[in-house]
């Protein structure tokens, strides 16, 4: 790809390469892929004063004749508007109006639309009545703009896109996270398990949202397995009362590492965990530890029904599996005796892993813009 090619890359918060939460990794991989994949990005980023000279700078190159090939947002888990810090002043227009006149300029825009938590009640309680009736004004009116606008949003996983009103579903499609760039897991691990005990690894939070106890009934119910939770310290001491006394004596470990200090708890494992509890959310929710674990070539335990169970499938990254302890005891037994099994998922990870990278995200977002009509 020549490196002429312009592009702009919108985000209503500052960029912060040094975070690890996943809710900023995302944004900050994707415009690093737009730049290996040779793009000039023109970037639309911070708060509202940093953003409003970048759009005069923007308007000015259209004005100017630069040919921009599309403009791509990461949204916030809360509206554009409400993004700066204590969420005051408002900007209600700001992205929206500058939106639109790309879009009116023949710059396909797309919106990578991160969440609709906002519509799902047990993730609002306690909020007060009037802030709720607020915010849910807020994300309404920011959707209706996207649509006025008539850009392009890309979801986490296209069964998100029945809970997203306002928005044609036809301007909506998947673009579920990348894979990180790690060293391959073979340079390590030729071998195999060795015969040793199977290793079953779950990196996440701990909250409602992800229910273990299944798994770990499944891990005490399984002889020759062991299981290491790697959680926030915070919410370990919210939940150790729930889960310690279903954790398998003397054949588990809780953690609280991050970044590089996972590397060895992924080496050393043999399943990925996202055998949790499945509820609504988990239809169309597509966590990024499902692609870590597929960097790490670690083949992975989705519940069936699920978007990560669909995914497993889909790509035959692991087994998707009823959230039924037995059924998961049965499938631990079954492979610690074969590991012939699990080495063949990790081969199947390794072909699959190419097309799932952070540089295949972002090739996906210019061939969909690149296909999106250009209004004159």
């Amino acid at each position: 790809m020549s490196a002429d090619r312009l592009m702009v890359f919108h985000a209503p918060f500052p960029l912060q390469p040094d975070r690890v939460a996943a809710s900023m990794l995302r944004p900050v991989a994707m415009r690093q892929a737009f730049a290996d994949l040779g793009y000039r990005v023109m970037d639309v980023t911070g708060y509202a004063a940093q953003r409003r000279r970048a759009m005069a700078r923007v308007r000015a190159a259209i004005a100017a004749g630069n040919r921009i090939e599309f403009v791509y947002s990461e949204n916030a888990t809360i509206p554009n508007a409400l993004t700066e810090p204590r969420h005051l002043p408002v900007h209600p227009v700001l992205d929206a109006a500058f939106f639109r006149h790309c879009q009116h300029s023949g710059v396909p825009v797309g919106v990578f639309y991160r969440d609709v938590y906002w519509r799902f009640p047990r993730f609002r309680e306690g909020i007060n009545p009037l802030l709720e009736a607020g915010l849910q004004a807020a994300y309404r009116s920011e959707l209706m703009a996207f649509d006025k606008a008539g850009l392009h949003l890309f979801l986490p996983s296209r069964a998100m896109a029945r809970h997203v009103p306002y928005v044609d579903p036809a301007r909506m499609s998947a673009l579920p996270p990348g894979a990180p760039d790690v060293e391959p897991r073979g340079a390590h691990d030729e071998d195999g398990r060795g015969g040793g005990d199977l290793e079953l690894l779950f990196v996440g939070v701990l909250q409602d949202n992800y229910r273990l106890d299944a798994c770990l009934r499944a891990v005490t119910a399984t002889p020759g397995t062991r299981t290491t939770l790697c959680v926030r310290r915070e919410t370990w001491e919210a939940s150790r009362d729930h889960y310690a006394p279903l954790l398998p004596a003397g054949r588990a470990q809780v953690v609280h590492l991050s970044g590089a200090e996972l590397l060895p708890l992924y080496r050393r494992a043999d399943l990925g965990v996202l055998f949790t509890e499945p509820n609504p959310y988990w239809d169309f929710a597509v966590p990024y530890k499902l692609y870590e674990y597929l960097a790490h070539e670690l083949p992975v335990i989705a519940v069936r029904g699920t978007q990560a169970g669909r995914l497993v499938q889909e790509m035959g990254i692991g087994w998707a599996l009823d959230y039924d302890a037995d059924a998961l005891s049965r499938l631990l037994s079954r492979l610690r005796e074969a590991p012939e099994e699990i080495e063949a998922v990790r081969r199947r990870m390794r072909a699959v892993l190419p097309g799932q990278t952070w540089q295949a995200r972002a090739r996906t977002v210019a061939q969909v813009l690149g296909e999106t009509e250009r209004k004159p």
